[in-house]
């Protein structure tokens, strides 16, 4: 998993992500994508190698700006670097919530 890298100091908040995605034999890997506005998901995390459970969900911890409300999407891509169109993007709220809540996308 790449990190997320600031020019200032921000604090993190790891998060549970989880999502199907139709065609997972042929991800290479996915891209959660996130930002202040669901039109401006201006920062990307690369997650490779991450495999399916039994029932076909994806699951990743990543890194989220801490203490302001986050827009959330992912994409596929495939071995050539073809990428998918973005799931929805979802608003994640600090503070809503129990901790350590998975929310679920569907790309």
């Amino acid at each position: 998993m790449a990190a997320v890298a600031a020019a200032t100091a921000v604090h993190a908040d790891t998060v549970t992500l989880r999502w199907r995605y139709a065609a997972p034999a042929r991800v290479a890997g996915f891209r959660v994508h996130f930002g202040k506005s669901p039109d401006a998901l201006t920062h990307s995390i690369d997650l490779s190698q991450l495999r399916p459970d039994a029932a076909g969900i994806f699951r990743a911890r990543v890194e989220l700006p801490d203490g302001e409300p986050v827009y959330v999407a992912v994409s596929a891509y495939d071995a050539s670097g073809a990428e998918s169109p973005r799931s929805t993007a979802w608003l994640r709220t600090p503070g809503l919530g129990a901790p350590g809540r998975p929310a679920v996308v569907d790309p």
